[in-house]
């Protein structure tokens, strides 16, 4: 499983919110590199929740995740 449960350093994020406000909490908490390094890989759109957050991160299985965000339609 890559990296260590977030939602403890997640307690001040803004909920719904995007990757940065989550590595701004994370990093205010002071996260290490095993919970700061996968919050980077996430996709930029909002999660809604801390639970949200996990979820995503335990969804990641090493492979690179594709951000469609930046894609033209």
């Amino acid at each position: 499983m890559p990296g260590t449960d977030p939602r403890p350093y997640l307690t001040d994020a803004k909920y719904p919110c995007g990757r940065d406000e989550l590595l701004r909490a994370a990093a205010a908490a002071g996260a290490g590199d095993d919970v700061l390094g996968p919050l980077g890989t996430l996709p930029a759109r909002d999660y809604a929740d801390g639970d949200g957050v996990w979820e995503a991160i335990r969804s990641y299985n090493g492979a690179p995740i594709h951000d469609t965000a930046k894609e033209a339609p």
